[in-house]
């Protein structure tokens, strides 16, 4: 990803599992890296796009309403991502206005998968979508032994049955979690 702001919602999708929809509507009061969070609004939390317009409104499901915790290199980068503009819209335009998919899909997300000769960029995962970053970050919770509640949570589900009833997420899930998702950072060199 070649800007700040491209690199960072790509790292904080597959860091979080949150859709395009709810990383495209992010806004600074929604962000809240005092507290380690990402709050995703029942009122504002996605961005939709109806017959060429853009309007933020409610996430796909009232499940999809949550507060996401943050690793501490995701805090890092969002601060610094922060720095380099001055617009309530986290993930933005240079002019701050909502980032359009099939625009951020056509000139970075594809390039970046597929490879770009113009810009001599080899191929990465030729074929990936944007959305095989939440299934990336559920295969990553599942592979540290997340509990499913924690998992369900995180993405915006709800579970079924008695089984949702009765289950909840802790702190000490969250923690687990959270380190976890620190220390894959970390091992991969990740690096902002």
């Amino acid at each position: 990803m070649p800007n700040p702001t491209t690199r960072t919602l790509v790292i904080t999708a597959a860091y979080t599992g949150m859709r395009i929809s709810e990383l495209f509507a992010l806004t600074r009061d929604n962000l809240h890296l005092a507290d380690g969070a990402i709050h995703v609004s029942a009122t504002v939390g996605a961005l939709h796009e109806v017959a060429g317009h853009q309007l933020p409104g409610p996430p796909k499901t009232p499940a999809a309403v949550r507060d996401i915790a943050l690793p501490p290199f995701l805090i890092d980068g969002l601060e610094q991502l922060l720095r380099t503009h001055p617009y309530d819209t986290v993930f933005c335009s240079p002019a701050g206005r909502w980032l359009w998919r099939t625009d951020y899909n056509n000139r970075h997300w594809r390039p970046a998968c597929d490879g770009d000769p113009r810009r001599h960029w080899p191929p990465i995962v030729t074929g990936m979508h944007f959305h095989d970053l939440r299934h990336t970050h559920r295969t990553w919770l599942d592979e540290d032994h997340a509990p499913e509640i924690a998992a369900a949570h995180r993405l915006g589900h709800a579970i079924p049955g008695i089984r949702g009833v009765y289950a909840h997420v802790t702190p000490t899930m969250t923690t687990r979690l959270l380190d976890d998702l620190q220390a894959r950072w970390l091992d991969n060199a990740g690096y902002w």
